[in-house]
């Protein structure tokens, strides 16, 4: 095999709390995070020497600030590889959008080169290595349904019921994820007690807990940038379960039971100053 192409998964979260600051100066996170079929396409090409980056988006780095070419450099440098690979990104996920769309390239970077090269790593070590790279970078290893805790790299897989719709809202500015965090307000006192995902495999349990469901860093966010709330009573006002904003921001999704009431949402905001995106939840590993 000279090349592998590989679907490179976006995610939202679902609820994204923070609980405190940490040592190591990260935060201390709880997040329940649903993958969705809104991806990236991956193709990597084997080569002699050497790790290249191509990519369609004038925005996304083809150095060693790309996450795809950590995760590579990172994977050559443990197993002393001395091969090459050429990776072709095509962007679908919007960048630096709360998606998780470079984290996701690691990932599926990861994977990808340990399949080309019969590298033969365990998932644990792709785990550990993903770790290495990004917070977020080994929930995409699962690519599903995942409670994220730690810094976002303690991932426990969970069911999830998944039959609905999604609108994707992305506003046309980007946010820094460092400095959200670093204006996050922690309360201490809040209580999650609440949070029973257990009964969130059904119907009626999910969207129920769905709708008590909150993202601290939303708060941050809405203070600076108005159109945030603006989207979500939108979303509302046109009869989405539940309206948030996905990580950092600043894209907002609004959940749907219906898959025409979520075409005809999105039809209807189409003509909007941002990018907007019709998807559903995918399943675990893929």
């Amino acid at each position: 095999m000279e090349k592998l192409a590989l679907k490179s998964y976006a995610k939202i979260n679902l609820c994204l709390y923070v609980l405190k600051k940490r040592e190591d100066g990260y935060h201390e996170i709880f997040s329940v995070m649903q993958a969705i079929d809104l991806y990236d396409q991956l193709t990597l090409h084997k080569t002699e020497k050497g790790i290249v980056i191509e990519c369609d988006h004038p925005d996304v780095p083809k150095d060693e600030k790309n996450l795809a070419y950590q995760a590579a450099d990172l994977l050559f440098k443990e197993r002393n590889f001395k091969g090459g690979v050429r990776i072709d990104i095509e962007k679908k996920i919007p960048v630096s959008a709360g998606l998780g769309g470079g984290s996701s390239n690691a990932a599926f970077t990861l994977k990808g080169i340990n399949q080309l090269f019969d590298l033969k790593l365990s998932f644990q070590k792709l785990h550990s290595l993903g770790s290495r790279i990004g917070s977020d970078v080994p929930f995409f290893l699962y690519s599903g349904q995942a409670i994220a805790q730690g810094r976002g790299e303690k991932i426990v897989p969970i069911s999830l019921y998944r039959d609905y719709w999604l609108v994707l809202v992305c506003p046309n500015f980007k946010i820094s994820t460092e400095r959200v965090y670093g204006d996050v307000k922690i309360d201490l006192t809040e209580d999650k007690s609440f949070i029973n995902l257990e009964i969130c495999d059904n119907k009626d349990g999910f969207f129920g807990t769905l709708t008590q469901f909150h993202n601290d860093l939303e708060r941050v966010v809405v203070n600076r940038y108005a159109m945030i709330s603006q989207i979500k009573e939108t979303l509302e006002k046109f009869g989405a379960i539940k309206s948030s904003m996905s990580g950092s921001g600043p894209t907002v999704y609004g959940v749907f039971e219906k898959k025409s009431q979520a075409e005809e949402v999105t039809k209807r905001l189409s003509e909007g100053d941002w990018q907007i995106f019709l998807t559903q939840p995918i399943p675990g590993k893929s």
